[in-house]
């Protein structure tokens, strides 16, 4: 690359990472809606109890479990006797075992007196996952709260619909909620979906606010930022991931709590979770035996219950509620930055690779004919990591491995250290077979070489520096569907490919062509760092690379953000290839 082109590609990167670095400096002031700031009437005794009854009578109520139905019963009957209209669904779900599990679904509707047209939506899961006992802080204190809050509201005769409901299998992918959010058929008119789950043992901290969505969406500020303010009338901060994590949640989009679903659907939504002081005892008893009543605080539910109840009077109360967009990242307590200039960084992280590709073009690097040649050769590659992706989705469902509905099972389940090798290996010997006949077939058939566009240099340095501008060309266009996408995703994930590998170039010497190979492996460090981090949250070491196994071999990622992983990855070795050629060798 001629020194006048490569000074503007060093000049368009580091603009681009000054523009990431620089985001706070272009956030502006938010102001959200302020909490109701009247006396709750939550009484904690009554929370208590429901939370206590539920995890003492029903201390085995996994998915598919008798204590489950019997759970369902019992929730069904109190709100009957608050005076709610009971509802229940039933629906099949496959979790691992040869049959299909049937799991239900209970809410019930107080509706609304003067808007009843507009829901509110307060929902936290009963089931539990089947390592634990009571699950006290992990489901029994949220539901015992929101019983106690249908009470409060119910007597409070609200202006809008209230639901409270009460999902089923969210251990195992938000699927209640999921279904919830997708079949209810007043669905459309639903304004805001609170997940109230988990209330950790011990004293209450702080409230947690999450606001990722399940494959789409993340929490609109104006609920945050109500919920913040919600918690610190009652005395308590909030507990927000950094601008960083928030930039990764929303770069993965996998929820783990039950507001997952409805952002996904596209109905406002956030999850508030009580944190408690003592981490080490909740690390010890969650999805754990000692997860139970006597481990719980009654003033953590006191103080969660009226924090609760604030935020559930002033979405009833407002005159309007907000219709704000999601595309946004919050950089403060009080400060986000959104349109134009999230957008306009985003872009600019691109902009070294569009001019890398620019400036290729205009040296005469390219032609159709070496673009068709190597869009052959890396949808070749492609197209064997399909195959492997297409079998690896059969498996479940011929029997080769568990088959469950849309995530693997939750933390602490024994499977997540208990990988099965049979489907692994079944999976490797598709991709070497499929290698093998794709590799076969373009042996067979008569290859032309292409002819070198003027500018493109010596016929093996020419061709082999034409194939790595080509494949530049195809990370362009993955950096540009992903980007319309997602994109948080496509500037994390695809940031260093942009960056890196558009300093390859074609090597003679070993020490460029090791070179060469040590910019397309670190395209894939944020990759890396992702699942150590994740590995590390579910506490599973190792085990991770199983645990993405099953991940795609479910549901938990979307078929787009799969394919165009693949094609990365494609793209990544096909540069490796033509990067460590010697140059006159193709």
């Amino acid at each position: 690359m001629p020194r006048a082109q490569h000074a503007v590609v060093l000049l368009l990167s580091a603009a681009a990472v000054v523009g990431l670095i620089g985001l706070p400096l272009l956030a502006t002031p938010y102001r959200g809606p302020a909490a109701w700031d009247g006396s709750p009437q939550f009484d904690a005794g009554r929370a208590w109890g429901y939370a206590e009854a539920l995890a003492t009578r029903f201390p085995r109520r996994w998915s598919g479990s008798p204590g489950r139905a019997e759970a369902a019963e019992w929730i069904a009957t109190t709100l009957w006797a608050l005076g709610l209209e009971v509802h229940r669904e039933s629906f099949p779900v496959a979790l691992g075992q040869r049959q299909p599990v049937m799991l239900e679904n209970v809410w019930g509707i107080i509706r609304g007196s003067q808007r009843p047209d507009e829901a509110v939506v307060a929902l936290g899961n009963y089931d539990m996952a089947p390592t634990s006992f009571q699950a006290a802080s992990d489901t029994a204190g949220h539901v015992g709260t929101l019983l106690e809050l249908a009470r409060v509201i119910r007597v409070s005769r609200p202006r809008r619909t209230f639901v409270f409901l009460f999902p089923d299998g969210e251990e195992w992918g938000m699927l209640g909620a999921r279904r919830f959010a997708r079949t209810f058929p007043e669905r459309r008119r639903i304004v805001a979906a609170l997940s109230i789950e988990d209330l950790d043992v011990g004293r209450l901290r702080a409230l947690g606010i999450e606001g990722v969505g399940q494959f789409r969406g993340f929490a609109p500020m104006w609920m945050r930022a109500l919920a913040a303010d919600a918690a610190s009338r009652e005395g308590f901060p909030a507990d927000e991931v950094t601008p960083l994590f928030e930039w990764l949640q929303r770069s993965v989009l996998i929820s783990w709590t039950d507001q997952g679903p409805f952002l996904g659907e596209g109905i406002p939504a956030v999850d508030l979770a009580g944190r408690g002081a003592d981490r080490a005892l909740q690390n010890r008893v969650y999805h754990l035996p000692g997860d139970t009543m006597e481990n719980m605080r009654q003033e953590s539910v006191a103080a969660y219950g009226r924090i609760q109840e604030r935020i559930l009077r002033s979405i009833d109360g407002m005159a309007r509620v907000p219709r704000e967009t999601d595309f946004y990242l919050r950089l403060g307590p009080d400060r986000t930055i959104s349109h134009p200039w999230l957008p306009v960084v985003q872009i600019g992280v691109f902009l070294p690779l569009v001019a890398s590709v620019a400036f290729r073009v205009a040296r005469g690097h390219l032609s159709a004919g070496l673009l068709g040649r190597e869009a052959l050769e890396t949808s070749t590659l492609l197209s064997v990591l399909l195959a492997g992706l297409l079998a690896l989705k059969a498996l479940p469902r011929i029997g080769l491995m568990p088959w469950y509905e849309l995530y693997p099972p939750p933390p602490r389940h024994p499977m997540l250290t208990d990988a099965h090798w049979v489907p692994v290996l079944v999976v490797v010997a598709v991709i070497a077979a499929a290698a093998w006949l794709v590799w076969g077939l373009k042996r067979s058939v008569p290859q032309t070489r292409p002819t070198l566009p003027a500018g493109a240099g010596t016929s093996g340095q020419g061709l082999t520096g034409a194939g790595i501008a080509s494949n530049l060309v195809w990370l362009l266009l993955v950096a540009v569907v992903a980007f319309l996408d997602n994109p948080f995703g496509a500037v994390t994930f695809l940031l260093l490919p942009a960056f890196l590998w558009i300093w390859i170039e074609p090597a003679a010497s070993l020490p460029r062509r090791t070179a060469n190979a040590v910019l397309v492996g670190a395209g894939f460090l944020v990759l890396a760092a992702l699942m150590v981090q994740y590995a590390k949250s579910l506490q599973i070491g190792g085990y991770i690379l199983w645990y993405l196994f099953m991940s795609l071999a479910y549901g938990q990622f979307g078929l787009l953000q799969i394919v165009l992983a693949l094609a990365t990855v494609a793209i990544g070795i096909r540069l490796l290839t033509l990067g460590s050629l010697s140059r006159g060798n193709v």
